[in-house]
């Protein structure tokens, strides 16, 4: 499950890197979409923190899991504000949300 857990919190990483380096330098709404991937490179940040340390970082575990409901939340209200049609055109806005359900999840659990 260990190994589960890294793995997702790895692809969220790139996932959100790649969205970071992604952003069109032309379009004039590009601080909106790299503050967004900056959410997103955050939660998954504080996903492969929880992962290093544990319960070592006092406070950790609920960070995460605030960051994961909070980003979930997003992603939902995008969905929902772009649409059902639209969300199936984009595939990433799904894996995103699967991997951030998955992440939070691991950090639910009585161990994490």
């Amino acid at each position: 499950m260990k190994l589960f857990d890294r793995l997702c919190a790895g692809i969220l990483f790139v996932l959100a890197t790649v969205d970071c380096l992604l952003v069109p330098k032309t379009y004039t709404g590009r601080i909106w979409l790299l503050g967004t991937a900056l959410a997103l490179l955050f939660t998954a940040m504080l996903n492969v923190l929880r992962l290093r340390n544990g319960y070592a970082v006092r406070g950790l575990k609920m960070f995460c899991i605030g960051a994961n409901v909070l980003m979930l939340t997003f992603v939902v209200a995008l969905m929902m504000s772009i649409g059902k049609a639209r969300a199936l055109h984009n595939p990433q806005i799904i894996v995103v949300a699967i991997l951030v359900i998955v992440e939070m999840g691991f950090s639910l659990r009585k161990n994490a």
